[in-house]
This record gives C-alpha cells, structure tokens and sequence, in this order.
C-alpha cells in the first residue's frame, strides 16, 4: 500500500468504530519499505533542505500530518550512554495527549511497559496514581502496539540494533477533556505535564543555531 491510498481510507474511518481496519491497513502499509525514500524525494522538491515540516524530533519524519492525525516514521537506536537514552526518551514513564496506534517497520523494534491509570482523576505531582498491572510489548516488525490518550503510562526500552517504526497519530480534541500528557518518575510518581519539554527545547534550538527552523 502507498501513503496516499492509507491516507484515503483513514480519511473514510470512525477512529471508535473501526479500529481492526485501522490496524490492518497500517500493518500493510508498513511492508512498503520505499515510505522514507519517497516522503524525502517529496521533501526535498518541495521545500529543498528546510526540514521545518519533515521532522518531528530528532529521529522522526513526518510522513503526513493533517489537523486530525499525523502519520510518523521514528527510529530507534541501541544506546550505550545515558545521553543517548535521553536523546531516545528511554526508561521516560510518561503518558501521551493523543491515540496512537505503532507497527514494527524495521530491526528487532523496542520494548514498551504499559500500566494503565485506573481512574480519572486529575493528576498531582508527587501523588501516585492507581495503576493496573503491567504488560510489555516488543515492536518488532509486523507488531502493533495500540493506546489511548491521558491513561496509559509506558516507557520505551531501546532495541538491540536500528529499529524503526510506523505510527499514526490521532490527535485529542483540546474542548473535550482537561486531562494533559504527564512524566512520572520510576515510582510513578507524577513529575511535571508535558512530554520530555527539556529535550525538545533542545532540539529546536539546535535547529535554529543552524539555521533549520
């Protein structure tokens, strides 16, 4: 499947109603291994070497985006260091403002421990919330991983070579709910809202020293 056949069928699903169809569409989409070749071709004859609306961080493409969903091609290294898991947000236990569903595109993939947070109740920092049990998932290739905003925390563990993988993104509605994405410490603890802000802020002002912004 190419990205703009995905992009038509996505366009066409209830995001409640048709999740199995989401998820096998993306698992075929993900056995086209020219999606990265393409969206840089694109890239580069639209836009030459601006990289503002192809990257979304350091180690992901955006293979499209729309004010409904993004669809992103992220890699994923082995580290060595604890700046290089900080670059990759390893071992960060941190929850997401969207819906995401992921498919291993490419190497063994990392692993991710999910705990989900049983209720609703506005978060604290410092104040544990209670959490389900936990389940891990090893993104290899051909494997989805799939989940809900606010409510689920999981942290990636780095995979044992260069991985990639295949998301697609849907977006919160802001008017619908208060709830914010939150980083916990290795207690699950609540830390701060946002999702690894210091990072990111490092990343766009390395962008902008080379002038990339």
């Amino acid at each position: 499947m190419n990205l703009k056949t995905f992009i038509e069928r996505i366009e066409g699903y209830d995001p409640d109603r048709d999740k199995p169809q989401i998820i096998a569409d993306l698992r075929e989409l993900a056995t086209n291994k020219t999606l990265l070749s393409e969206h840089l071709y694109n890239t580069l004859q639209r836009d030459g070497y601006n990289t503002k609306n192809s990257l979304y961080n350091a180690y992901a493409f955006v293979l499209h985006y729309s004010d409904a969903y993004t669809v992103r091609l992220g890699f994923w290294a082995p580290v060595t260091s604890k700046d290089e898991s900080e670059t990759f947000i390893y071992n960060l236990n941190h929850t997401h403002d969207f819906e995401i569903y992921a498919v291993g595109y490419s190497g063994d993939g990392y692993t991710t421990v999910i705990r989900k947070i049983l209720d609703q109740t506005p978060l604290r920092v410092g104040i544990r919330p209670p959490l389900g049990n936990e389940t891990t998932l090893k993104l290899a290739q051909d494997e989805v991983l799939h989940m809900q905003p606010y409510y689920e925390v999981h942290r990636q563990l780095p995979p044992r070579c260069m991985s990639s993988s295949l998301s697609l993104i849907i977006h919160a509605q802001p008017s619908t709910t208060s709830a914010q994405a939150w980083c916990f410490d290795e207690d699950y603890l609540p830390t701060y809202p946002g999702i690894a802000t210091q990072e990111t802020a490092f990343y766009e002002h390395t962008l902008s020293l080379l002038g990339l912004e």
